[in-house]
């Protein structure tokens, strides 16, 4: 109504003498959220996925025994409490109010279930390799309890596994399609996935019965935008309402009043990884070639350019966490001239071919370009294939490259990311007996930080002297939502505190 009407329609009512109060009816606060996602899931059965695209949606459908706050300190989920009575044990009791979405009580043999499935190979679980237990059985109806053969530090941390329902997730291998579980979940968590529509949105619901308590929002819904500027577009547009920025708007986005900008720093890795085992050639065998290929970037200037808020890497270990060590790293200086000579001592004098995969995304075309132009100047010709995220992860787990760009992901223990690279288990096939002798031992010391620090230090100087792979950068992420919306974001825990948010009043 304008201001000139309301006016005069309280002048008539005056001159008749009937002027009333008026109300004004308030707009009613939202209980809705749309996201910008980057990337779809490639599935959200969490025995059979390490993406983060999926455990974005996962933190909301599923529950864990135990997660990480932003600090890395433990805290409880679907466990209340924990005895470890000696170095090997771990015992835990369960809440007994939990329901999965179906109504079906949540039991500790739903624990038993999935963990049995990630520890069997022939399920095909890649966590099988970063969750670290020997047994797994279920006391009575609330209680689990785990043992290893040796300590292990990691195993706590390596506990933190969705689960599954025993009743409903298969218990074999399958194909992960629409129509499986793994696009139809059923989790305990505070939503229900209602509708998947694989690279447009998917649709999560408000759980009534969630055993904290009913979220604030009512309905979540994350839209997968791949493209930085049509996501940074539909931001501004109000289209969405949380969405991961381009880099180089985050100061602009920043000095907005009508968003709320949060960086986070990670314990992500991205490097460009290489097939030490790679069917059909041996080109990657020779340190020689890897060593080429670390000489052959400018690593500073691409990460600057293209991720400025990044920090450049040398080793998996994040910097600044207790087990990286700055001195024991091997630093390859930009230097294409010496890649020329280490591939002429290989024998590859007039050059050598490799390929590259890795996603579509905006900022990953852009680094196949420029990385594509660095080493043809060191006479290396690399082909970069570009591809759907799910295609990429699919190809990579199953061994089929000569090198990708992907990152790794929660390196909340060291051993997380270091038993990826020993006794040629991992994706990249690295195998140094040394190497593994260290990492091995490191593990299995759970009451000397400073001795595990040690070892690590030295199996930092022989991967990075050995060339494993090219090392790129730990990234730091940056969210920004509408101001109006009240959000506790930080990367560790990321969507898991979206049930508290609320649109302002």
């Amino acid at each position: 109504m304008s201001k000139k009407l309301l006016v005069l329609m309280m002048a008539s009512f005056l001159l008749l003498g009937l002027l009333v109060p008026v109300t004004v009816m308030a707009e009613e606060t939202r209980d809705d959220l749309i996201i910008a996602g980057t990337q779809d899931p490639d599935n959200l059965d969490p025995r059979l996925t390490t993406s983060e695209y999926s455990r974005e949606v996962m933190e909301l459908v599923y529950n864990s025994l135990v997660y990480l706050n932003e600090d890395l300190e433990i805290e409880y989920d679907l466990a209340e409490d924990l005895e470890t009575p000696d170095d090997t044990t771990y015992i835990f009791h369960l809440r007994d109010d939990v329901t999965w979405h179906d109504g079906e009580p949540f039991t500790a043999e739903d624990v038993v279930f999935t963990y049995e499935a990630i520890a069997d190979e022939e399920f095909g679980s890649p966590h099988r390799d970063r969750t670290w237990f020997d047994t797994v059985e279920a006391l009575d109806d609330y209680t689990v309890k785990f043992t290893t053969e040796e300590p292990n530090a990691a195993t706590l941390t390596g506990l933190r596994r969705f689960i599954a329902p025993a009743h409903l997730a298969p218990e074999e291998s399958y194909e992960e399609e629409p129509g499986t579980f793994a696009y139809e979940p059923v989790g305990t968590g505070p939503y229900t996935l209602e509708e998947w529509v694989p690279d447009d949105y998917i649709r999560l619901e408000r759980n009534e019965d969630y055993f904290e308590g009913p979220a604030n929002l009512e309905t979540i819904i994350r839209r997968v935008i791949p493209e930085d500027e049509t996501r940074y577009t539909e931001l501004l547009a109000g289209e969405v309402d949380m969405a991961e920025p381009p880099e180089r708007e985050i100061d602009a986005l920043d000095q907005n009043d009508d968003f709320t900008v949060e960086s986070s720093e990670t314990l992500n890795y991205f490097p460009v990884a290489i097939n030490h085992d790679y069917d059909g050639h041996d080109k990657l065998d020779d340190v020689r070639v890897r060593q080429a290929l670390n000489y052959a970037i400018d690593k500073e200037t691409i990460v600057n350019h293209i991720w400025p808020t990044a920090t450049v890497m040398h080793s998996p270990i994040v910097p600044d966490t207790w087990a990286h060590d700055p001195e024991a790293i091997y630093q390859y200086e930009y230097n294409p001239e010496k890649a020329e000579e280490l591939l002429a001592e290989a024998g590859y004098e007039d050059g050598i071919t490799l390929s590259l995969v890795m996603s579509d995304a905006t900022d990953n075309v852009e680094f196949g370009e420029i990385i594509r132009h660095y080493y043809e100047e060191a006479g290396i010709n690399l082909e970069v294939n570009t591809m759907e995220f799910s295609s990429a992860l699919s190809q990579i787990l199953d061994g089929d490259f000569q090198l990708y760009f992907m990152g790794s992901t929660g390196m909340y223990d060291p051993h997380d990311f270091m038993n990826r690279f020993t006794h040629g288990e991992g994706t990249t096939a690295y195998d140094n007996e040394e190497f593994n002798e260290l990492v091995d031992e490191a593990v299995t010391i759970v009451d000397d930080q400073d001795k595990r620090a040690e070892l690590y230090s030295e199996a930092q100087k022989i991967m990075t002297e050995d060339a494993y792979n090219v090392p790129l950068y730990n990234s730091q992420v940056t969210m920004a939502w509408n101001a109006d919306f009240d959000f506790n974001y930080n990367y560790i825990e990321r969507y898991r505190n979206l049930p508290e948010a609320s649109w302002s009043e």
